[in-house]
């Protein structure tokens, strides 16, 4: 059985590419402009940092684990926000995989068809929970949002790195589908009239803009020394890295009024579900694993609906940004 879901064409593939692209190539590989560029943009709460090394060069991509609790609505609870990014080192997703077992609840995010749902399908398609390669994962299982989900498909081995979905177990009985359904998005995009169409269209014009905005010659001369470069696959991480930071405030597809379905929607669905499971006696410690980018509009809604306080933050590696020293290299030094 394959699971139904929203199926781009192929030319709208090739415009979430051209989406990347124009976002990607107008970042400057040079990492002290990288620096200046990510400080200046740098929010009161990061979900997405860059980690430099002590020649302050970028060397790790990291996301957050942040903690609340203290809420009189619901005392002695603990709730942990779990940054995700859909691409990451296979150490990053053990980490996560182990991490996962500490928790009563675990809320993950999936955009699955109503009928998957109401079988007990989770991410995998399958109920036994065998173990997906990486091409099983993307032809039988794609629940989310396919054209999102192509473009980190399409990006996987150009970055070296794995697919969530082939590497997290959602198998354990401690996890809990807190999204929307294929056909709750749908209508809810419908009622708001949006298109993924009319969305990467608006992405694509911010994109240009940003690359207006900057030195043509220079980002050139970056894209030539990228792919040309021994460490090519390390350079490339390094000017994604910079753009998620950027991505990572969860504006990316917003309309006008800086809501969205991809965002603000499925965030109302998520808090819905985890108000449903701390009301539970045997729920204390509770973790809501979703992407980084919807943070910032969810932790504004758990400080101001739910009354919780942010208590602590750690930060899990998901990437290495710059390439192994060998042992040579290091005695050299």
């Amino acid at each position: 059985m394959r699971l139904r879901t929203i199926e781009p064409s192929s030319g709208l593939i090739a415009i979430v590419f051209g989406v990347l692209m124009s976002v990607t190539l107008s970042a400057r590989a040079d990492d002290h402009r990288q620096s200046e560029d990510a400080d200046a943009e740098e929010k009161q709460y990061q979900y997405i940092r860059i980690v430099r090394n002590d020649r302050k060069l970028a060397s790790l991509l990291q996301t957050s684990v942040i903690r609340f609790a203290k809420s009189r609505q619901f005392p002695g609870r603990v709730v942990d926000l779990i940054g995700a990014i859909h691409l990451g080192e296979a150490a990053y997703y053990e980490e996560l995989n182990r991490r996962f077992e500490d928790y009563d609840a675990l809320l993950y995010e999936a955009v699955i068809p109503e009928n998957a749902l109401r079988q007990g399908l989770r991410p995998g398609n399958r109920r036994s929970g065998r173990k997906l390669t990486d091409d099983e994962s993307w032809s039988e299982s794609r629940v989310g949002l396919a054209t999102i989900s192509a473009l980190q498909v399409g990006m996987k081995d150009v970055l070296g790195l794995e697919f969530q979905l082939a590497a997290v177990d959602y198998r354990p009985g401690n996890f809990v589908h807190a999204d929307m359904t294929q056909e709750e998005m749908e209508r809810s995009m419908v009622r708001r009239g949006e298109s993924f169409s009319e969305m990467l269209a608006r992405e694509m014009a911010r994109a240009t803009l940003q690359q207006q905005r900057r030195n043509p010659l220079a980002m050139n001369l970056d894209i030539v020394l990228s792919v040309l470069s021994s460490d090519r696959q390390y350079r490339v991480r390094r000017i994604a890295a910079v753009e998620m930071v950027r991505a990572s405030n969860g504006d990316v597809f917003a309309d006008s009024d800086g809501t969205s379905t991809i965002i603000t929607e499925r965030n109302i669905k998520a808090l819905q579900v985890l108000r449903r499971e701390l009301k539970k006696r045997s729920n204390k410690v509770l973790g809501l694993f979703y992407g980084a980018g919807h943070f910032d509009d969810m932790e504004d809604r758990m400080v101001s609906e739910f009354g919780f306080e942010r208590v602590s933050e750690d930060w899990i590696t998901a990437w290495q940004l710059r390439p192994p020293r060998s042992a040579s290299d290091q005695n050299s030094r």
